[in-house]
């Protein structure tokens, strides 16, 4: 594998009166020795190579030893000299993967010698504060300073980039580093959050004909983006498909594999909105869909994220009693969306609800009389109410519609699907069985069901490690194929069918009428 960036050790002759040669193209000549032909060196690394050839804290016999940070990516760039060798942590390039969710940041600090996480800390995105969702943003964006500028895009911009910074700063200090230590990033988000995070207008994406400022966006300088990392780092923004399949979706089929597969994979990422990709090594499809939002506590009273305190699995027991793990090992105060599913699938299996998930009156005094109407009361504060069932349906409904118009289109059927994978948080907790119970997920084997969990992530670690798979997103990019759900005659009667637990056709869910 080769990394985005790479550090290199170089022994260099000394300046004499019989060797004049630059200080640049001494450290050039080294490089050329270890197989790179650099010639692209920023200002910021030149004004270094002096100080650090000759620095003055170490022996006469150290001068002339520099460890040279590379970027690999395309021609190779000189863009940083240290002086000395290979002593503790200047052996060692990092890297920044950034999950630039809608609703969430995730970021991770990757050792692109071993590959391996450093660390990884997550936090609420603060343009959720601005605007709970892509809409409101990219309407916030409309909001101009005195002068004309765009003062809006540039508020969201900032609160992304000062996020990201906290994170990083955090995560460096707890693994013993400086954030000045960090010689790449990768950031992978949706369409929308990319432009947001870039400063580019977002305004055509959620307009007819649904144009993106840029789809494919190469690098950046971290100084360019405000980021607190190594100045000159390259900086690589993941590639969107359109207005609705972006750099995260593209990292998602690259964690998965299922690019590189004969057979035929599906991939559902579920976050504030839910992606569907279908295909193998010789094409995708993918479609969009807002199926998310009840999974992440949007609709749902006791709903919350997946975080300390969220409820993550749920069974019902005897005598209706519910028994429940929780996020952190702390005092519950709310449910996660795999809890949810839990306890949607529990309700109906032990006959709490009917089919339409209405509560079937005197089986328990643990349903309960509420302002939003009868619930399953979980704790003294913790209830499900049956709007909040209701909400759930609505959501698992979409998800299987999606699923079956996408596969239908196709011309395939559940039965040729080879693994289904499950991404997003959604894909990290969620038990694939109870999904299916309720009618969310395909009536197909459990084996063939792989959770991912973060694969946003997880692809932006991949480029990170290896220019190899920026290639593969960059081919994905351009062969994956976009479909329009809406524009299918047969949704919304689909739709219908599957409002109902598990689903109006019986037959389609053999295994939730097991005993």
């Amino acid at each position: 594998m080769t990394p985005l960036v790479k550090k290199y050790f170089l022994k260099l002759p000394h300046a004499s009166d019989e060797d004049k040669t630059p200080d640049l193209e001494r450290v050039l000549d080294g490089l050329r020795r270890e197989g790179l032909d650099v010639d692209t060196v920023p200002l910021s690394a030149i004004r270094k190579l002096s100080r650090a050839l000759r620095p003055v804290d170490q022996l006469r016999d150290n001068d002339f030893e520099v460890t040279a940070t590379v970027c690999l990516a395309g021609r190779p760039e000189l863009i940083d000299v240290e002086p000395g060798g290979f002593a503790g942590r200047r052996s060692t390039a990092f890297g920044l993967a950034v999950d630039l969710g809608t609703t969430n940041i995730v970021c991770s600090i990757v050792d692109l010698n071993s590959g391996k996480s450093v660390g990884e800390l997550s936090g609420t995105n603060p343009q959720t504060a601005i605007g709970e969702d892509i809409l409101a943003r990219i309407h916030h964006c409309l909001k101009l300073s005195e002068a004309g500028q765009p003062a809006g895009l540039e508020e969201l911009r900032l609160a992304a980039v000062d996020a990201i910074n906290v994170l990083a700063e955090r995560l460096a200090h707890d693994a013993g580093i400086s954030v000045g230590d960090i010689s790449c990033a990768c950031i992978s988000g949706n369409t929308t959050m990319a432009h947001l995070f870039l400063g580019l207008d977002p305004y055509n994406i959620c307009r007819a004909p649904y144009v993106p400022a840029a789809n494919r966006f190469g690098s950046f300088r971290a100084k360019e983006l405000g980021l607190n990392i190594k100045p000159e780092a390259p900086v690589v923004v993941l590639p969107n498909v359109g207005s609705y399949v972006g750099g995260d979706v593209l990292a998602g089929i690259l964690a998965s594999g299922m690019a590189e597969r004969d057979g035929i994979s599906i991939l559902v990422d579920v976050g504030t909105n839910a992606e569907i990709i279908v295909g193998n090594r010789d094409w995708l499809v993918a479609c969009a869909g807002a199926a998310g939002p009840a999974l992440e506590g949007g609709v749902v009273s006791s709903g919350m994220r997946a975080a300390p305190g969220a409820i993550d699995r749920i069974r019902i027991g005897e005598n209706y009693e519910p028994s429940f793990s929780v996020i952190g090992d702390v005092p519950p105060y709310g449910m996660c969306g795999s809890a949810l599913i839990d306890l949607l699938s529990e309700l109906f299996r032990t006959g709490l609800i009917d089919g339409r998930g209405r509560f079937i009156p005197g089986r328990t005094e643990r349903v309960v009389n509420t302002e939003w109407g009868a619930a399953y009361k979980v704790t003294e504060n913790i209830v499900f109410t049956e709007k909040d069932i209701e909400n759930l349906i609505r959501t698992k409904a979409a998800m299987y519609t999606a699923l079956t118009v996408i596969t239908a289109e196709i011309g395939i059927t559940f039965n040729d699907i080879e693994s289904f994978f499950v991404a997003g948080t959604f894909g990290e907790y969620i038990a694939a069985d109870k999904a299916v119970s309720i009618g969310m997920l395909p009536d197909i084997p459990i084996n063939k069901f792989k959770l991912l969990g973060n694969s946003s992530l997880k692809g932006a670690v991949l480029a990170l490690l290896d220019l190899k798979s920026i290639e593969q997103i960059e081919n994905i990019a351009s062969t994956i194929t976009y479909k329009e759900l809406n524009a299918s005659a047969e949704f919304m009667s689909l739709y219908r069918a599957a409002m109902f637990l598990p689903h109006t056709d019986a037959s389609l869910f053999p295994s939730a009428y097991k005993s």
